[in-house]
């Protein structure tokens, strides 16, 4: 009888810990990138660089949702807002169900989003890293981007923080991501909150919703408009 009452005790206790909504903020660095800071672009880079402290990004996640997105910052002029953008490999605001992604992109005022399946291939190690107060676990992948460049992603997740979810899009792993590093960029968690009543997730537009082949339709359209002017 006492093994079944504290049977039920723990999955009372598991029930409401993930149907909590919870509230993770990350910071991000963008280190050196010797493709980079020998290019046109290195002055961008630099302004990027600088301002990339004055940045935070916010992860909403409960137990079979997670939405991501940078932060406002009012102090912060738009040039630099938007190098930051640029270089942070910031995909855009992010929301991730069960089985799906979708990713929020603008062109000239006018707002798409991508659907895709929230496939990864994590490959899992054991080594592990103390970051804070958090015991993390190592799992690489890597990710072709549209110019076939491969980037690698490492990813430092924490088991003791069971949501599958983390910066950028990037999850699926068996701990909560504490820090994120696509290439040269860097997201680190600076805090978390649990079970905040003020979350209220985004309610994902189904009418703007396009395949990552039209949106790409879409930037060619666009890139053709331009140089034909």
């Amino acid at each position: 009888m006492k093994k079944i009452y504290s049977l039920v005790i723990v999955l009372l206790f598991l029930t409401t810990i993930y149907s909590q909504n919870n509230k993770a903020i990350y910071s991000v660095t963008i280190n050196n990138k010797d493709e980079i800071t020998k290019s046109p672009y290195n002055s961008y880079y630099k302004i990027a660089q600088e301002n990339s402290n004055q940045f935070t990004f916010q992860l909403n996640f409960s137990k079979d949702r997670s939405e991501f997105f940078i932060m406002d910052n009012l102090e912060i002029e738009y040039h630099s807002y938007r190098m930051v953008r640029a270089f942070s490999r910031y995909q855009g605001f992010t929301s991730i169900t069960k089985d799906k992604t979708f990713i929020e992109k603008e062109i000239d005022n006018e707002t798409y989003i991508l659907e895709e399946k929230a496939a990864y291939n994590w490959s899992l190690t054991t080594e592990t890293k103390k970051i804070g107060n958090y015991n993390c676990y190592k799992a690489t992948t890597e990710k072709t981007i549209e110019n076939k460049i491969i980037v690698p992603i490492t990813a430092w997740y924490c088991p003791e923080i069971a949501y599958q979810f983390g910066p950028n899009g990037y999850g699926n792993l068996p701990g909560l991501i504490v820090e994120l590093q696509i290439d040269n960029v860097i997201y680190g968690l600076k805090s978390i909150t649990f079970d905040d009543s003020s979350i209220k997730f985004k309610e994902i537009d189904f009418k703007k919703i396009i395949s990552k082949e039209k949106y790409e339709e879409i930037i060619k359209e666009k890139m053709k408009f331009i140089l034909d002017e």
